[in-house]
């Protein structure tokens, strides 16, 4: 899956260690590190605080895959 403009901005550096996001509605916002489903955000709650925070919470959290 290629990483857009848009996703850079929300993920930050986050991007560049394999988060992606995805978007399989129009209300639903998931977060994905290497294919894995990590978090799910409403579109109208999401911001790119909230979005690295749970990024550096997976990554915290031991599941961490080398980069």
């Amino acid at each position: 899956m290629m990483t857009t403009k848009a996703q850079v901005q929300g993920l930050g550096e986050f991007a560049d260690w394999g988060f992606t996001l995805e978007r399989p509605d129009h209300h639903i916002i998931e977060l994905h590190h290497q294919g894995e489903l990590v978090a799910r955000f409403s579109q109208a709650g999401a911001t790119p605080e909230s979005l690295q925070r749970a990024c550096a919470r997976h990554l915290r959290s031991g599941t961490r895959c080398q980069k």
